[in-house]
């Protein structure tokens, strides 16, 4: 297993600065992504850790080896590429022992030897009775773990995954990207994920890295970057985020009032840092939010607003509603088993604890 180790790396084509001053370390074993969207660098970043593009400025190491001017085959990665990337006139057993046959000399492999680590790839891939077909006889699932067998085929130090499930049904994609974390929970092989779907960066990944306009704006566990942005974009990209302004009124041990000219109401959260400057802002997720039922007693002192439901969409596992408060509206997701209509007036609950006070971005 190998440790991936990104110091200070700047990428540029003419006048745009694709990646700047990225620095992030990834654990041997460790499922990483890059998360943002389109054109913010991520792609970039993920082609010079494979070694197809050469930064400006800046390192790339595995473990201690610096990396950064070493050939992609000298490196020992695979990548996965969004398209698959998948030979036609190839049979699967071909298109996965393609890699092998290229480095059969460096080596030292037999064709019984590689027929073997073909035969271990379709197994471990699900392939098994697939080995003779083109990949134009193979369903979009199936074409994807052909894919990822040849990448796996060659034992690399680390996979490198580009978008690799973008184009998959909905359905498909929810079984590949769970398949794709047992697999490398099973393998412990060091893997770095690129994608703009934050629900799939979320289920996947042992950290994130989101991005924006090629900087790294934040990086941690999905539980670290969810419930403690430390910027407004990532509060904002990653997940479903209400975000209101204001100006601090009082602060506290633990947490800070903000006044909300919009609801005419300080609204109480806890800040990501002590040194919060005058001007902020509220961020409230909508599964947060609690219904009040006016037959049960508050036990603690919490933000309470009152509100008309504007829409109510029912989703199955929730009911997503839109409700006005003061001059402003609030997405809320609610039990799905309420009966919750537009028009209705509703009293909701937003633990101080779950609200995340932040800098705006013009502080």
């Amino acid at each position: 297993m190998t440790r991936v180790r990104l110091e200070n790396v700047t990428k540029v084509y003419g006048s745009v600065i694709a990646v700047n001053k990225v620095s992030f370390e990834v654990e041997s074993g460790e499922l990483f992504t890059l998360l943002g969207p389109s054109g913010c660098g991520k792609t970039t970043t993920l082609r010079i850790i494979a070694g197809f593009e050469v930064p400006e400025h800046g390192r790339v190491f595995f473990d201690d080896e610096d990396v950064t001017y070493l050939k992609p085959y000298r490196r020992n990665t695979a990548m996965v590429f969004q398209n698959y990337a998948l030979w036609p006139h190839m049979t699967v057993f071909d298109n996965i022992a393609y890699g092998l046959r290229i480095k059969k000399k460096k080596l030292g492999l037999t064709e019984e030897e590689i027929k073997k680590r073909v035969k271990w790839a379709l197994e471990l891939m699900k392939l098994d009775g697939l080995e003779n077909r083109y990949p134009l006889q193979l369903s979009g699932g199936q074409q994807q773990r052909v894919a990822l067998a040849r990448a796996l085929v060659v034992e690399p130090r680390v996979l490198l995954l580009d978008e690799p499930l973008s184009n998959l049904d909905a359905k498909l994609r929810i079984e590949m990207r769970e398949e794709i974390k047992k697999l490398q929970k099973k393998l412990g092989i060091t893997t770095i994920y690129v994608t703009h779907d934050q629900v799939e960066a979320m289920s996947i990944s042992d950290k994130i890295a989101v991005m924006n306009q090629g900087k790294l704006l934040q990086y941690g566990t999905p539980h670290e970057v969810y419930f403690r942005p430390q910027n407004l974009f990532v509060a904002d990209f990653l997940g479903r985020s209400n975000i209101l302004y204001g100006v601090v009124s009082e602060k506290q041990e633990e947490y800070v009032a903000v006044h909300i000219p919009e609801l005419d109401m300080d609204i109480i959260g806890v800040p990501i840092k002590q040194d919060l400057p005058k001007k902020v802002a509220v961020v409230i997720r909508p599964e947060i939010v609690e219904l009040i039922d006016d037959r049960k007693p508050l036990i603690h002192r919490d933000n309470i607003l009152e509100g008309r439901v504007d829409i109510a969409m029912f989703q199955g596992e929730k009911i997503e509603a839109r409700v006005n408060v003061g001059k402003t509206s609030l997405v809320v997701y609610l039990p799905n088993t309420l009966n919750i209509i537009s028009g209705m007036n509703i009293k909701i609950l937003l633990p101080k604890k779950n609200i995340i006070i932040i800098p705006t971005e013009e502080t």
